[in-house]
Formats: structure tokens, sequence, C-alpha cells
């Protein structure tokens, strides 16, 4: 009897005495008998697999996966790639004055800050990315843009002389921002961050909490709270009610919980006195790169580091990124280097990932973005992008390069 004469829930049956390799085998015999080991094998393995996991589907990594139709079997191999350091590397703008920059990752854009200028360029299959923006806002010679974020259709920047940057389609033309001067000219913008009509925003001298106010076709920015002391980092949680806030430097308690609406300031139980950079994994539980090369897992409920991450290599983390699960990336301060955590194993990275050094000085990676199959990484000289969708490159495993059984 031929095996494809039989019935799926029989195929099923003798199916699940195979191995992971040798159900990618039985994957590439017949149409039929892909369908059924994606469906009912590949499916559960991938649920909640680092990188590609596909359990919260409404997430933003997800949703800015760039490859439409990755079926469960590539996400498992890509999460493989992943894990044993397996990418192919592309370097674009390259550039010889040494400066830092922003990116937001989207399905078919990135957005990238040049100056004081914001870039679209467009996400290809072939080449990864157009190297041309097909859209620019600002203009290159104004103030540096040094804080950057994005929701929806909306662009808010801040600059290196107390200025913001507002673009609402609905209030500007295509290619402009609406600018406010909102600090002095020696005053420079940390971090931005905004949901609906709040804004948030911190220079090296204080942070004020902002509404926006429209008349007339005219945005204007009105402060609501100063909150009289400075921030390195803001980011406002997912209900859109709370700010956190990490201090540049703090011998007491770095890591701050602002309420929008009073614009009262509590300090969190956090052991670091420095704090680059913060995401929410969730309305209760904080992701923090710290100076004192932690990365650490901050739970509101308990007021307490649930977990802490140490860099093996002494180094500071500067910036974050997440695939919304249980994977973590942290941007290193040295020779571009990028850890990836897993938050369900405790203490141990589970693989780094090294840019090659052409013209780079040891460069922190300023800022990072990934999808299920690509990760970007800002570079003060240039911007790195590790392709994992490539089963034929060269593995880069570090990995067991330092072991911490005891």
């Amino acid at each position: 009897m031929n095996l494809l004469e039989l019935n799926d829930d029989i195929l099923i049956s003798i199916l699940r005495y195979l191995n992971v390799s040798d159900l990618e085998n039985v994957y590439s015999v017949s149409e039929r008998l892909a369908e059924l080991v994606d469906r009912y094998f590949f499916y559960r393995m991938t649920l909640d697999i680092l990188m590609t996991c596909h359990r919260k589907k409404d997430s933003l990594h997800f949703l800015r996966t760039h490859a439409d139709s990755l079926s469960f079997k590539r996400r498992w191999k890509l999460h493989e790639n992943w894990c044993k350091g397996r990418y192919e590397e592309s370097m674009f703008f390259p550039h010889r004055v040494p400066y830092s920059s922003h990116i937001h990752l989207e399905k078919n854009w990135l957005y990238m800050t040049h100056g004081g200028q914001v870039r679209l360029h467009r996400r290809r299959s072939k080449d990864f990315l157009k190297r041309f923006p097909d859209q620019a806002y600002g203009n290159t010679r104004d103030p540096d843009i040094t804080a950057f974020t994005k929701h929806g259709e909306i662009i808010f920047a801040g600059t290196m002389c107390g200025t913001v940057l507002l673009h609402d389609p609905q209030h500007c033309s295509v290619q402009n921002f609406i600018s406010q001067k909102i600090a002095s000219v020696k005053e420079y913008l940390n971090s931005v961050d905004f949901r609906g009509d709040v804004f948030v925003t911190t220079t090296n001298q204080t942070a004020k909490i902002w509404r926006k106010e429209t008349e007339l076709d005219f945005v204007l920015l009105e402060s609501s709270h100063d909150l009289k002391q400075a921030f390195k980092c803001i980011k406002i949680n997912p209900d859109g009610d709370k700010v956190a806030a990490g201090r540049y430097r703090d011998p007491n308690c770095a890591l701050k919980l602002i309420d929008l609406a009073t614009g009262t300031a509590e300090e969190l139980n956090s052991a670091s006195h420095a704090v680059y950079h913060i995401l929410w994994r969730d309305n209760f539980t904080l992701l923090t790169a710290n100076f004192d090369s932690t990365f650490r897992v901050f739970d509101i409920r308990s007021y307490t580091d649930a977990q802490v991450y140490e860099d093996p290599y002494d180094s500071s983390i500067y910036c974050l990124d997440q695939d919304d699960h249980f994977g973590v990336l942290c941007g290193m301060k040295y020779h571009g280097r990028v850890n990836l955590y897993d938050l369900r194993v405790t203490k141990k990275f589970v693989q780094m990932y090294y840019p090659s050094q052409m013209n780079s000085y040891g460069s922190p990676v300023y800022d990072i973005a990934s999808d299920a199959t690509q990760l970007f990484v800002v570079t003060d000289r240039n911007l790195r992008l590790f392709n994992f969708d490539a089963d034929w490159a060269v593995y880069r495993d570090y990995s067991n390069v330092f072991n911490f059984d005891k």
C-alpha cells in the first residue's frame, strides 16, 4: 500500500514518531504531507519560539515581518538560524563622519533619521532595502534629530537645540514638520513619546508632559506638567496612563514611574543607577537597558527586578528590541554587538551577533529593530542588516563562548 493512500488521521499518528529532522524531510516529499506536517506539527512547535513565534498575531513584531507567507516550518528554520547565528550581512548608508541615527521598522518601510531629516526607505525582497529614500521629512541641514518615535501616521521627533518636530498628515503637507520651540537652544532632547493627544519630552535639563491643542488647523503643544527633573529615556505604557522614565545618573534610584494625569513621579525599587533605554513588555513589566552591563526585567506589581541578565563582557547596554513575547535583543556599547536573550532562560544569553568591522572602531549600537527574518543595527558609521532567511550562510555561533553553569 502507498503511504499517501492512508487517511489524514493515520498519517498524523505515524508522523508523531518522527523527530524534527525527519519531519523536515517528510515536508519535502509531497504537498499533502507538507500541509499535514506544517499544520499539525510545526504549528504547535512554533507558537512560542524566539523571534519567529506566531501566538500574538496582533503584536508589532509579527505585523512588521516583511515576508507575508512564512510557513510554520519556515518559522522553525528561521528560529534555528537566529539561535545558531546563521545570517547574511549587508551594509547600507556608509558615512565617514561618525554620528548616530534612529530607526523605526514597519512591514514595507524603514524610517531612519539623517541629520534633521527623517527618510523612508522601501523594504524589498531581493536587495532588502532601497538605498535611496522614497520620501523624506524635514531638511538634512536642520539641527540633528536626537529622539524619534512614530505611532500610526504621526511622527514625533526632538532635536539637539530644544525643538520638537511633529508630522501629522491631517495638519501639515506631505514632507513638512510642524516645529515648536519647547526649551532653550542649549537643551538637548534625550527622548520623546506620545499616545493620542498626550506628548512627553525630556531634555538634559527637565521633562515635561504636553497636550496637543488644535485650533483653525494650527497645532500647538501646551505644557500640562513640568516634572522638574531630567531623564535619559521615557516610554508611555500600552494603556497610555503611565510613563516609565530612566535617569542618566541617580545614586538612589534611576527608574521612575510617572502618572500622566497628575505628573507625579514614583521611584521604582530597581538596583540600577543609570538607565539608557526602556521598553514595556506589557502593562506590568518593564525591560530596561542599563549602564551597569545589565538588562533587567522589572515587575511593577512586586516592585522588584524579577530577572537580571549580565553581559559577559561587562559592556553597557544602549538599546533594546523585543519580539513581543520571550525574545529580547540588546544593543551593546562596543563593536556593534547585539545579544539575544530568552526571558524563559535565566542569566544566560542565547546568541551574540557581531557585524564585520569595516571602517568601524568599536562603535556602540545606537538603535536596533527586527522582524522574524531581519535585524537592523545602527552604528556610528553605517546601518547593518542581518538577514536570517539565509540557509546558505556561514554559522557564527557564539552561544557557548561562556559557560555560566556552576
